[in-house]
């Protein structure tokens, strides 16, 4: 069983205002965000859009411009940081190192002694199937293994709170069910977690939460189902008439939005419609102009939808 850091009812992470610039001028300038006690919170956003540098600024790795950094509910501190586990976007395990020498490193490093350092580590490697890999270097593991390494080093002092960049990196299907599983155990005995991440897929079934920073602001924070709320609402159709296809849309009180590529002479459409207007009623109404219809595909209210509306405004703005 993993083995969580004492419970606190603080709340573990406040962002307000963040705001850091570099010298070519990207950064963030103002991200706002919670991260609650036993939640699992997605950090999404588009490369460049300043993910990394609110993560780096959290664990103390940059000084930020302006903002607000809380931890357990006081101002960020080198004590508070001790309980944070951290996965950097940039991975930094030496080749040479032994799996079960650079976890046990990690721990003492945080203060644990190291007996109960190399206690962990074992038991950490036998949690997710890597046992009989302890004395194997880093050099020698696979890309998808030195990443389970890595995450391993993260928690090996029991933190209270994880941050992570982008911790599903190079792991196959397999690898990534056996971190998710460990994150979900993590997150049972009160642990927090906050990590960044590119698929929006592992986002929507593993977080409670999602955070969205879109030209380095925060474009939305809440939980997952009430994101999807916002995701586009219509269908996907496939047709030769375009002209017909506009006029019927217009007609509906929606919009209609072309794809480059074609299915031999017809053309695919996006078709945003009120949401007052059932999407059976765009069907009915193509079938009543007898209208060849080659492709019908009502769009699916998921996070990757929502994230392109949800980043799309905020740009906008």
């Amino acid at each position: 069983m993993l083995a969580v850091a004492a419970p606190s009812t603080l709340t573990p992470l406040r962002v307000a205002n963040l705001a850091k610039t570099y010298g070519g001028g990207r950064g963030v300038s103002d991200v706002s965000f919670s991260v609650t006690r036993g939640s699992i919170t997605g950090f999404i956003g588009v490369n460049g859009a300043g993910k990394s540098t609110t993560l780096k600024a959290i664990v103390g790795l940059i000084a930020p411009d302006s903002g607000v950094i809380e931890l357990f509910g006081r101002p960020a501190s080198f004590a508070a940081r001790s309980r944070l586990g951290f996965l950097p976007e940039e991975r930094g395990l030496a080749p040479r190192e032994r799996a079960r020498d650079a976890i046990a490193f990690h721990a003492q490093l945080k203060g644990m002694s190291r007996e109960a350092a190399y206690r962990r580590a074992d038991a950490l490697l036998e949690r997710i199937g890597l046992s009989g890999r302890a004395r194997a270097r880093i050099g020698e593991l696979s890309k998808g293994n030195a990443q389970r390494v890595q995450i391993l080093c993260a928690i090996a002092h029991d933190p209270a709170l994880l941050i992570l960049d982008e911790p599903f990196s190079g792991l196959d299907p397999i690898a990534q069910a056996e971190v998710q599983s460990l994150f979900s155990e993590f997150r049972s005995q009160g642990g927090a977690i906050l990590f960044s991440t590119h698929s929006m897929v592992v986002a929507e079934r593993l977080c409670d939460h999602v955070v969205i920073i879109s030209d380095g602001r925060t474009a939305f924070e809440g939980a997952v189902a009430e994101a999807t709320t916002h995701a586009p609402y219509g269908v996907y159709v496939t047709i030769n008439d375009d002209a017909a296809l506009l006029e019927i849309v217009q007609a509906l009180g929606g919009e209609a939005q072309p794809f480059p590529s074609k299915m031999s002479d017809a053309l695919r459409w996006r078709v945003l419609l009120p949401r007052t207007v059932p999407v059976p009623a765009l069907m009915r109404a193509l079938a009543e102009r007898e209208l060849a219809v080659h492709g019908f595909e009502p769009i699916q209210a998921d996070l990757e939808g929502a994230f392109w509306t949800l980043a799309g405004q905020r740009a906008a703005a």
